[in-house]
């Protein structure tokens, strides 16, 4: 299994949803040590009891130059008590100045991961058993909701969030303590709560400096607000240490269709 490269680390790290029950559409942009990496575009349809988040990114700015990249991405499934429950999550890249690309798709049963269809397919040393795919898709998330917290909660900060693609699969540990803040977005002013936490690989990765520094306390952070008439806490803003530089993911415009 390869070592998780730069690329890697910013298509997983960014891919954070935004519900609503109305389409919406929310972008950010994400910088890493400053520098402008990626631009980030989720269209979003949560209803009653079912919901769908699509979700696109871009290569941009200095990266565009060396690595252009766009990934995009769509999951399905229905909300039990406020609980996204995924039924099917699909992707697709494209590396284009490295002729790398796949398409994939993975489906759900009871909010386990039953099948995953790739290609080009998977290495055999990455393909899970369905055994294993049960084992590690307990209690997670598609990779599209796994930050977002249902609004039953009254700190998202107590909450840890698992995410599972079916090949790799991660848990963000969360700090407890929890901080108000405020946050503007396109002159709008939010009020949000802080929340940090740690990376814990659990399948799929091998050794790397960027794990060793994510893994560290307090390496990731989130901006979350409750929107209340979706009853969630979706994160506005989210950063995480690296070892060339702190990644920082802001939305910088939001737009709810009533």
């Amino acid at each position: 299994m390869k070592k998780y490269k730069l690329i890697n680390v910013i298509i997983l790290l960014i891919i954070i949803p935004i519900n609503a029950k109305a389409k919406s559409t929310i972008s950010y942009s994400a910088n890493l040590g400053g520098l402008r990496v990626a631009e980030v575009i989720y269209s979003v349809d949560l209803r009653e009891d079912s919901w769908n988040i699509k979700t696109e990114i871009q290569a941009a700015g200095l990266v565009d130059k060396f690595v252009s990249f766009i990934f995009n991405s769509e999951s399905k499934g229905f909300s039990d008590q406020g609980i996204l429950k995924p039924e099917l999550y699909n992707f697709s890249y494209e590396i284009k100045n490295k002729n790398k690309s796949r398409n994939a798709e993975i489906k759900y049963e009871n909010g386990l991961p039953i099948s995953i269809k790739a290609e080009p397919p998977y290495l055999n040393n990455d393909i899970l058993s369905k055994k294993d795919l049960a084992k590690y898709g307990l209690n997670s998330s598609d990779p599209n909701s796994a930050f977002v917290v249902p609004g039953i909660y009254k700190n998202p900060c107590t909450e840890n969030s698992k995410s599972f693609d079916g090949v790799r699969s991660y848990e963000i540990k969360m700090n407890k303590k929890s901080k108000k803040r405020k946050i503007t977005i396109d002159e709008i002013e939010y009020d949000v709560i802080l929340c940090a936490g740690s990376f814990n690989p659990i399948v799929g990765y091998e050794e790397s400096d960027f794990l060793e520094t994510a893994g560290e306390m307090n390496s990731i952070k989130y901006w979350y607000k409750l929107f209340e008439k979706e009853k969630m806490w979706v994160p506005l803003k989210f950063s995480i240490d690296t070892p060339i530089g702190v990644l920082v993911v802001k939305a910088n415009k939001i737009i709810t269709n009533q």
